[in-house]
């Protein structure tokens, strides 16, 4: 059997950074895997043609089991399979939030987990093209851009949220919260940079203390009494046990981080029982408090006249193209600003604005050439929903799928506070800016909010952010799964390192969040080592 010190499983962008920084010790021995291989450079590294790559083997492919708030559909969460986890796929928005929602972390019990920290912390892993500033880190490792657009309507839906007395136009790193801009991404001169790209560069693969083992599916953890020792994976070679010395840390993500401790006999212990398992902890949090953010739209189209929005072409030449010269229509996403808005009196912002400078021209019936005009989509996304929803085992089976329930818009507020998103974002449409490309807009800015409410249900779909359903929390706190530390509790050598111990979610995107807690987790797992 094969041992290493620490066993990191998961490489997406918690778990690339999170090895990677380990690595950097030579005395500490790291094994990282990852079920999927390696991110090939395809179409996938293209800006507007990344999801094309959405139905291939790099795709976990989950999908929610039906939601009765969302008149009963099925809402798809495309999640990673290869080196870099979910940035292989993903829109790569670095969005990292406010300090206060880090704030809100350590007020829920995760000591030492704050906005302070956090914004340390991506200081020193950003390289932004922005240059130095208090705000952006520009020597870090992870190396992003803005956004490009071919078309100067993106920036008249910026200016339009000015125009509507909402911000000013800024960096949403800013001390002001309240601002519009086109945010930066992974894609560095057009090209997808993933997470792991940036922390597993060759001369961190060169260390001779780090290994990565792809297309290895890791079944359970393997314990001794209540201590992890190992982890059961199934590869080319069949089913086979590696062995941790010191610990395993599970960096698999909000969906298959609490799959893998149910099967290993770590949750709550009904489910488990009931799936024929051996439970090593009974822990309720496991799988619990899954939270994810939506967004409804407001469309609208433009006179007959109005250019600006740029119509999508995806077939095999626009691929080719892109491929041979990272241009051409594949070279751009048309949701490329963002703007923040709150209700009344909000410090913080309630609502992120994703602004697209195309518009869905089946919104538009009454309007014969609607698939000729232009328009343009606010998306209004719920920053802080109250929706709570769960993950539960399908079955024992290691490589079912599991059973992921967010329960969106249970909670009738989170339906209350959408409707006034999309008035906000009526304001916007409504600017003198956009006059030319807001002829019509649905829904209505006349609509009552009954008409609205149900607008949203048919129309919202997922911004792909699941958290929290391995959280952090105190000690006294019966829902906590792990504490400060990561540790999972009532057992020795297992810790959670992604998505999943957030608390609540952020008021932005969780990439980057992601990527602190797996950078932290290398200096806590570092510390305590140091310490034995």
């Amino acid at each position: 059997m094969n041992i290493y010190d620490i066993v990191v499983v998961g490489a997406g962008a918690a778990g690339a950074a999170l090895a990677a920084r380990l690595s950097e010790y030579p005395d500490i021995n790291v094994l990282l895997i990852e079920a999927g291989q390696e991110n090939p450079y395809d179409i996938g590294r293209s800006q507007g043609a990344f999801f094309l790559t959405w139905g291939t083997d790099k795709n976990w492919a989950y999908e929610t089991i039906s939601q009765p708030f969302l008149n009963g559909r099925i809402i798809q969460h495309p999640r990673g399979r290869a080196v870099g986890g979910s940035t292989t796929l993903n829109v790569g928005a670095w969005l990292r939030g406010r300090p206060e929602d880090y704030d809100a972390w350590e007020a829920a019990g995760a000591k030492g987990w704050n906005g302070k920290t956090a914004v340390d912390a991506f200081l020193q892993i950003e390289a932004s093209d922005r240059g130095p500033s208090d705000t952006r880190g520009h020597d870090g490792i992870v190396v992003m851009n803005d956004l490009t657009t071919p078309t100067d309507l993106s920036e008249k839906i910026l200016d339009a949220y000015v125009n509507a007395g909402l911000g000013k136009r800024g960096d949403s790193n800013g001390s002001d919260p309240f601002v519009a801009e086109r945010f930066q991404t992974l894609f560095v001169d057009g090209v997808r940079r993933t997470i792991a790209d940036d922390f597993l560069d060759e001369s961190v693969r060169a260390r001779a203390n780090l290994t990565i083992l792809t297309g290895a599916h890791v079944t359970r953890v393997v314990f001794e009494g209540n201590k992890a020792v190992g982890v059961e994976i199934r590869d080319v070679d069949g089913v086979r046990t590696i062995g941790a010395r010191r610990e395993v840390v599970l960096s698999a993500g909000a969906f298959n981080t609490p799959q893998i401790l149910m099967l290993s006999g770590v949750g709550p212990r009904e489910h488990i029982e009931e799936l024929g398992l051996d439970v090593i902890v009974d822990l309720p949090g496991v799988g619990q408090n899954l939270q994810d953010h939506l967004y409804a739209h407001v469309y609208t189209l433009g006179t007959a006249d109005a250019k600006g929005s740029v119509a999508p072409d995806l077939g095999d030449a626009a691929v080719q193209r892109w491929l041979e010269t990272h241009n051409g229509p594949a070279s751009y996403f048309p949701e490329n600003g963002v703007a923040w808005a709150s209700l009344d009196g909000h410090a913080v912002p309630d609502f992120e604005f994703l602004l697209s400078y195309n518009t869905t021209s089946s919104s538009f019936p009454q309007f014969p050439d609607a698939d000729k005009r232009s328009g343009v989509t606010i998306g209004v996304v719920l920053l802080q929903p109250r929706s709570r929803g769960s993950v539960r085992l399908a079955s024992a089976d290691p490589f079912a799928k599991p059973l992921i329930d967010p329960s969106y818009l249970s909670e009738q507020a989170d339906v209350e506070t959408l409707v006034s998103g999309l008035r906000i974002a009526h304001r916007m449409v409504a600017s003198s800016v956009l006059a030319s490309w807001a002829e019509t807009i649905y829904p209505s800015p006349d609509a009552s909010d009954e008409e609205l409410a149900a607008h949203i249900r048919a129309d919202v779909g997922t911004v792909f952010h699941p958290v929290g359903t391995a959280r952090m929390g105190s000690a006294d706190d019966a829902n906590a799964v792990v504490d400060s530390e990561l540790r999972v509790r009532g057992v020795e050598g297992l810790r959670v390192a992604d998505a999943s111990v957030m608390p609540t979610v952020i008021r932005g995107h969780t990439m980057a969040p992601s990527v602190f807690i797996g950078y932290r987790a290398a200096e806590i797992i570092r510390r305590d080592k140091a310490a034995s």
